[in-house]
């Protein structure tokens, strides 16, 4: 099993904190809950498992906070594998937006939407599949003061950033680290002309700080959005060239990961070979691709 480490809580406004570690788990200070003297905080993200969740409660303990509720920014099992934690221990709700609160309230659809179908027991993992927690449409919630929600759409589906009252943006996935795009240039995108637009979008949204859930927080994100396009735009244009000539999909997967010097397995076949028809669905639906049926192989070409 891999072992996250957890590591401190930073406090970066009056009531904004955040649990760093490989995932940067937003906490917003509700204040100090009536005859109880304990302060209560709203969680953005939970964590990507039970385990996790634990080592993030006993951070938020020792400071003296309960958790009241938690914002998912997106029902990816990474954001919402502490759910089931917290929500045992506090019986706390859990809110987002209302495709995602469906898929978080019923994980069995999420791994099958990665696959097609009942999904391999290779993609049965904590970024994949969480354990089904309750979760309720945010829009039928009352936020609390001094927090509002920020369309980042394109990464998945109705995927919201969380802007606190001290000029904090918890982004979600909308950014991810350079280190993680060198390392994985096919990262997870749902829409990636949707993602394209909210990368620009990203750039106009001032705040005095920026927490993406996979990077270290910035001051200033326009570089970090620059260098998330350009992973993007350099899949988009591999994808064109491979396509140069009639191909059909596992010809054109293979023929990425060996022009990108990548390893092919069956986990990756199931997620990434669906990010790789994402951006031919992008690319089809913008009318550069065109398809047809050779011998009973669909193949894809530039136009």
């Amino acid at each position: 099993m891999e072992v996250i480490n957890v590591n401190e809580l930073i406090q970066v406004g009056e009531k904004t904190y955040y649990i760093s570690g490989p995932f940067q788990v937003g906490i917003f200070d509700l204040g100090t809950r009536a005859n109880s003297g304990q302060r209560e905080v709203c969680l953005i993200d939970s964590g990507v498992d039970s385990t996790v969740a634990r080592v993030i409660d006993k951070r938020l303990v020792n400071a003296g906070f309960s958790v009241k509720m938690i914002i998912n920014t997106h029902y990816h099992a990474d954001h919402t594998g502490g759910n089931h934690y917290f929500k045992q221990k506090y019986d706390c709700p859990i809110y987002a937006t209302k495709v995602n609160a469906a898929l978080v309230s019923n994980y069995d659809i999420c791994p099958a939407i990665i696959w097609g179908a009942k999904p391999i027991n290779e993609i049965l993992n904590n970024y994949f599949y969480a354990t089904p927690t309750e979760c309720m449409d945010i829009a039928k919630a009352t936020l609390p003061d001094g927090i509002e929600l920020v369309e980042l759409n394109g990464h998945s589906l109705s995927q919201v950033g969380v802007r606190t009252l001290d000029d904090v943006l918890f982004v979600g996935d909308a950014v991810v680290s350079r280190e993680t795009l060198d390392k994985h240039p096919l990262t997870y995108v749902y829409d990636p002309g949707t993602q394209l637009e909210t990368l620009e979008k990203l750039k106009t949204i001032k705040a005095a700080l920026y927490i993406p859930y996979h990077a270290q927080p910035v001051k200033k994100i326009k570089s970090l959005c620059d260098y998330n396009k350009k992973c993007m735009e350099e899949n988009i244009a591999l994808i064109r060239e491979i396509c140069e000539e009639p191909r059909h999909l596992d010809e054109i997967i293979s023929m990425f990961y060996n022009r990108r010097g990548l390893k092919l397995s069956l986990y990756k076949y199931a997620v990434e070979g669906g990010i790789v028809k994402t951006y031919l669905t992008y690319l089809y639906n913008q009318g550069e691709l065109v398809v047809a049926n050779e011998d009973n192989y669909l193949k894809w070409k530039i136009k």
